[in-house]
């Protein structure tokens, strides 16, 4: 017996034999159980997101490409593509000076 089949029974039991709303009873009671799993509370899930750790540093955001490289900056600002100084400039003109400036980490 389905419990949609017990339910018609057991709102007219006068219609139905004795067996019929006793069976029809059983079969509603055991559908409508209640397990362990229905009582306990659903999880509750965290509103707002966890602040960092305290004592952490700030962290710099991604700037882009420039002349080849990655740059960050935190407060606007702009990349240059000048050599440091003057001894620098002078090398990277002669073809072996352009090759050690770039193994220095400059961009030539």
């Amino acid at each position: 017996m389905t419990p949609s089949e017990a339910y018609k029974i057991s709102r007219n039991p006068d219609d139905y034999s004795a067996a019929e709303v006793k069976e029809a009873n059983k079969v509603l009671k055991a559908y409508s159980e209640v397990t362990e799993r229905d009582r306990t509370p659903p999880r509750k899930k965290p509103s707002k997101p966890t602040p960092p750790p305290k004592g952490r540093k700030a962290q710099m955001m991604m700037g882009g490409m420039a002349n080849g490289k990655k740059h960050m900056y935190s407060a606007g600002g702009d990349v240059t593509d000048k050599l440091p100084n003057k001894g620098l400039k002078q090398l990277a003109k002669t073809e072996k000076g352009k090759t050690a400036v770039r193994k220095m980490g400059f961009d030539v």
